[in-house]
């Protein structure tokens, strides 16, 4: 099991950070991918990976935090210990003042400078976002995830055109999800990949608590379930996705 996205430079982890990691490799988790959302806990994603063998960062900047000094995120995707640069997008949801999506594409254009300059792959990150930021990836050669997937099939089926992966969180498992069951019978296999988004989004049964890596086990369980697949099927193909995606 790899858990492509867990947030454990967030404050929520803090207090026991050593101890949730060595849960989640007892648990099974071979691998651990820590996205950064500001310059701040990109530096701690680093910093943490270079603690943990098995444990690598990404770094970048959520499109919430425009005013973010980008050339921070320049120097710390330097490091080999940095396999993808993200998570960043365009996250148009509850955003009041429409001016800002301009500054949320050219902050975006930066993340995708970066990666075709250093040849790293990306996180993505959208939401209610979806035809600006089709438009801005169509053309660019660089691979990428779209992390936390919760659009529409037709829009997946666009990203899959373009050679990105998809990745899913607990959210397939709660009651309430729209069309994802959808999405994920039409997306192959080997386009997939899981996360947590620790400590968000934890997945049944463990909803409303903190989300850890080792939760990652009940996402690879409900995609088993909803393709008919057994768990060491999903299991197996989405560690291989993830490894060949970051080459780790």
């Amino acid at each position: 099991m790899i858990d492509t996205h867990a947030h454990l430079n967030f404050p929520e982890f803090e207090d026991d950070l050593d101890e949730v990691i060595t849960k989640s490799f007892e648990s099974g988790i071979e691998r651990l991918v820590i996205p950064g959302s500001d310059a701040e806990n990109s530096s701690k994603a680093l910093e943490i990976a270079r603690k943990y063998e098995n444990v690598f960062a990404a770094v970048g900047i959520h499109p919430h935090y425009t005013r973010e000094d980008f050339s921070q995120i320049e120097k710390l995707a330097q490091n080999e210990r940095v396999v993808a640069i993200g998570e960043c997008g365009l996250d148009y949801f509850r955003l009041e003042n429409k001016a800002d999506r301009g500054k949320q594409k050219d902050l975006f254009a930066k993340h995708l400078d970066l990666a075709e300059k250093l040849d790293r792959p990306l996180i993505f990150h959208n939401r209610e976002s979806e035809d600006d930021f089709y438009e801005i990836i169509k053309d660019r050669k660089v691979r990428g995830v779209v992390h936390c997937y919760t659009s529409t099939p037709e829009f997946a089926k666009k990203i899959l055109d373009l050679g990105f992966l998809i990745s899913f969180t607990g959210i397939i498992t709660f009651d309430k999800t729209g069309n994802l069951e959808e999405v994920i019978k039409s997306v192959p296999l080997e386009k997939i990949m899981v996360e947590t988004d620790s400590p968000l989004l934890a997945p049944v049964p463990y909803r409303g608590k903190r989300a850890q890596p080792w939760m990652v086990k009940e996402i690879i369980q409900k995609i088993a379930d909803i393709k008919g697949l057994s768990f060491e099927e999903v299991d197996s193909q989405t560690t291989t996705n993830a490894k060949s995606f970051f080459e780790i």
